[in-house]
């Protein structure tokens, strides 16, 4: 995308947004059955397993993270928020988890990963990012050979989710386009599903779709 100082402005100020809303983050009983929800759908996919090493991009606090953490053999909370990151850390020490661990991660900006994962997962993630086939294209190359991705987020929807929308880049994805950006960067055995419903102002419905496919 052009207007690079301009995009570090933004970043910089969505990065605060968040680091200020971390401590609370959990609080929100919608957000925790969300992650319950992912997480099932994730695990009823059938593609992480014992002897996996996993990233979570766009991890927060970690509500997904340590829902798939006893299923797999690790994995990496990453997160381009400081303050999400440091309250997962504040979890995993808690916990006393062997097999979790968290990274500061922008991979829009050049941030390098200095290792390669068997899956990687993502919610409610990409409808922050500008460059969604780029970014599906990156995580693709930090996978191993046969490797699987699993990206959720919301359905097209028509602007209503959000009542801030700083930092907000989509309304959502329909499906098949998501599954097109999966296929032009490489990934086969696409597939997608209703992973979740998140309700909201009691009424209305916003549908979450889960993307699956493999390198």
């Amino acid at each position: 995308m052009t207007g690079k100082g301009k995009n570090v402005t933004e970043e910089t100020e969505v990065q605060r947004r968040f680091d200020a809303a971390a401590s609370g983050w959990d609080e929100e009983p919608r957000r925790v059955k969300l992650a319950d929800e992912i997480a099932a759908a994730i695990l009823g996919e059938g593609v992480l397993g014992a002897d996996m090493d996993v990233l979570d991009y766009g991890c927060g606090t970690g509500l997904l993270t340590l829902r798939l953490q006893p299923h797999v053999r690790s994995i990496t909370g990453a997160d381009t928020s400081p303050g999400m990151l440091d309250v997962l850390d504040g979890k995993i020490r808690k916990s006393g988890l062997g097999n979790v661990s968290t990274l500061c991660l922008n991979l829009e900006t050049g941030d390098v990963a200095n290792r390669r994962f068997h899956a990687i997962v993502s919610s409610m993630t990409l409808h922050h990012v500008r460059d969604t086939g780029a970014l599906i294209a990156k995580l693709h190359s930090l996978l191993l050979p046969g490797g699987y991705l699993c990206i959720a987020d919301l359905d097209k929807e028509d602007g209503s989710f959000h009542d801030d929308m700083a930092g907000v880049e989509h309304f959502g994805f329909e499906r098949q386009g998501l599954e097109e950006m999966f296929r032009a960067a490489g990934f086969t055995a696409v597939r997608s599903r209703v992973a979740a419903t998140i309700m909201k102002r009691e009424t209305v419905a916003y549908p979450v779709n889960l993307v699956t496919g493999r390198k």
